[in-house]
Formats: C-alpha cells, structure tokens, sequence
C-alpha cells in the first residue's frame, strides 16, 4: 500500500568533471553552466511549493553527475531554500552521492555542517587499471583514506557503490574488491551487474565489438560471490543491487521502491505524487530556459490503476520485502485476479516464495526478473523508476 505520510526529495546535480565510460545518466562536463543551474533550480524550488502540498520532507538525496563538485557555498544555497520552501523531519535522513577526489577534512566539516548525515561514495572498483579504463578521476588509494577519513570525521552512514562484471575484470579481482570494501567503515554498498546503457562510450564500444563483455553465466556467478561476500560480513540483501548493515537500509530509495511520493529538482530529475510521473528536461540549458521564460520544463503521464498495479509489481518484487497479498487483493484486485494463474505458476516453480502476507521472489531469480516479471503486469510492461545506480 502506498504510503503517503512523507516524502522523499530528489535534487539532481549534473555536473561532472568528465564522463565515465559506463554512465547513462544525465551530467555535463562543464563547469561553464554552475552559476545558470543554481538560478535556475532555485526558481524551480520556489516554484514547486504546492507540490505534494506541505508534506514533511523524510528523505534528501543530491545525486547526479557529482554533488560534491559543488562548492559548500552552492550547496548550502539549495539546502537553504529547501528547507525555508518545505518542513524536514527531525530524523531526516539526507545523503550527498560524493566521489572520492572530493573527500577531505575541509569538505567533510562542510557537508556535516549542511545536515548530510549520509554519504554514498563513488568507488566502483579497487583496481586503478580498471578505473583509468572506465575513465574514473580518482585512485584506489583516495577512495580507501576517504572513506576512513569520512567515518574519522563522524560520518557513520556511509554507502559505497562497485561495479561487477567490467570488461577485463577476473573474478579474483571482483572478490579482491569485495574484501577491500567489507574491510572499511561502510554501513550500505550497492554493488551493480554492468549494463550497457544507451549514448554512453560502453555502447559505442560494444556496437563496434571492441568491448569483451562476461557471460550470463559470468555475472550470475559474480552475483552470487557479491552476495555471499557480503552476507558472511553482516550486510542484509534487501534489494537487487543493495545490500545493508541492520538499520542502515537506504530510506531514500525505498521511496522508489514503497511508491511513496517524492518530488525532483534540477535538469532528469524525476517527482511522483501516486497517480502521476513527471520528469523534467535532460539539459541545463533548455531547462533553465523553459523556467525563465515561464515554458513548460518537463512532461507528465497520468498513472492509470493498471500501470500502478504495475509499477507495484515491479518495484516491489525487486526487495526482500516483496509484495503485499493484502495490497493485491485490494487497491489492485482486478488486476491480480488477472494475473492470478502467472502469480499460482511462479509460486509452484519456486521463483515466488510466500511468507505469511508477503510474496517474494527469490534472490536468485532477481537475475532473471525481466524474463517473469511481464507474465504478472497488465498490458503493457511499466516505465522504471528513476534508477539508482553509480554516479
């Protein structure tokens, strides 16, 4: 069931200092656009105040591109107007996504100073062969005394992010990661199956066969040596790429995941109110453009009850905590009774296991959900939440 008590906040900051060879999500890599982005995104801030109404904000997260190319002047101007627009909780979780070049005792004071109580650091791998390849700005070693020295300067939610399955990558070197990361002071660690998303230089790579990618039977193996990594150090699988200490589960996230409103500020982001999606324009330009000059700056799909029957599905079934039959059977019951003989077939083959109210999927057929999951939606398969992958 949709909870509606609070919301998340989303701000996305598209700024890089140059382009991974794997990501797909929006940054640009000059610094040029700084100052027409700020304006921009505090026009859209004071805009927005009627959006979700007054509700308390539980969760901040600033993703990107990279937050922490910043400085702490522009962040705290975003934070400031946030908080004068909208009434945070008191144990409010917020998270700034930084990379580990950013990392130092003037910039850690500095975001502590401006209520971040989260990190999620950008390591993705603790080879620096695999870093150059990827087009990384940092070391092995920087990521390594970045984090000890978050956690030195009372930083004691951090969330760290790796990537398995890069090209070139053995599956020592996978493990040698996942012992160098179980070994700091991480409460969270999101660990990702490479995918090659599209406009990134991955995919140019792969079109003109110059990329040596694994296997499926490669990275179901990685998949499992993750999990099985991570679980023998106390982290709790709780979603596909996400695994926690016991109460340091990503609370921001499960706004995605729970349906739970949420609203996005800056170029990509995306805000949900329960019956409609709405995204705004993927360039800092356009999108600062569109808010001068008082022009549409992002589009708007209505939610029918099928596609959020769906969209429960698909969110929910990527957790430990599944689905509710209770849920089911009530705001999406036509549906379910729909699908009913697909839900029957996936609980009798073991993809779905039933725990008291709960049906959930296994999590070794969280690899294959693209392949189940459409059996159970209506019609047509849901559009993704925004995603939540490395910077």
């Amino acid at each position: 069931m949709q909870d509606n008590s609070s919301i998340g906040i989303y701000v996305h900051v598209p700024f890089c200092r140059g382009k991974c060879a794997y990501c797909g999500f929006y940054s640009v890599a000059s610094p040029a656009w700084r100052g027409i982005y700020i304006r921009a995104i505090s026009r859209e801030i004071r805009e927005r105040t009627a959006y979700l109404g007054g509700m308390e904000a539980a969760t901040l997260y600033l993703g990107g591109g990279t937050p922490s190319a910043l400085s702490p002047g522009e962040l705290g101007a975003i934070i400031a107007l946030l908080e004068r627009q909208r009434p945070f909780a008191r144990d409010a979780e917020r998270t700034i996504e930084v990379n580990p070049e950013d990392i130092s005792e003037e910039n850690l004071d500095a975001w502590r100073s401006l209520g971040f109580n989260r990190l999620s650091v950008g390591v993705q791998s603790f080879s620096d062969n695999r870093l150059r390849e990827i087009n990384r700005r940092h070391t092995a070693r920087q990521a390594i005394d970045g984090i000890l020295l978050a956690a030195a300067r009372g930083f004691s939610n951090i969330s760290a992010d790796l990537i398995t399955g890069l090209p070139g990558q053995s599956d020592d070197e996978a493990r040698r990661d996942l012992q160098q990361l179980t070994a700091l002071p991480v409460s969270h660690a999101s660990v990702y199956l490479l995918s090659i998303d599209p406009g990134t230089l991955f995919e140019v790579k792969a079109r003109r066969g110059d990329l040596s990618l694994p296997d499926d039977d490669e990275l179901t193996r990685r998949f499992t040596t993750a999990r099985e990594a991570l679980a023998r150090a106390g982290f709790d699988h709780y979603e596909i790429s996400n695994f926690a200490r016991p109460g340091s589960r990503s609370r921001h996230n499960a706004s995605y995941w729970r349906q739970r409103p949420y609203i996005g500020f800056g170029p990509s982001a995306h805000s949900y109110d329960g019956t409609s999606r709405q995204w705004n324009i993927a360039h800092v330009k356009r999108y600062a453009e569109a808010l001068e000059e008082n022009l549409p700056y992002f589009e708007r799909e209505l939610l029918s009850p099928a596609d959020r029957y769906n969209e429960y599905v698909m969110t929910a079934l990527r957790t430990s905590d599944g689905v509710s039959l209770h849920t089911l059977r009530g705001e999406h019951a036509p549906f379910f009774a729909r699908a009913l003989p697909a839900w029957e077939r996936l609980l009798s083959t073991g993809i779905l296991l039933r725990e008291g109210d709960r049906l959930r999927a296994t999590e070794e057929a969280w690899l294959i959900s693209d392949a189940f999951l459409p059996d159970l939606f209506h019609e047509v398969a849901p559009q993704p939440p925004p995603p939540t992958a490395p910077e």
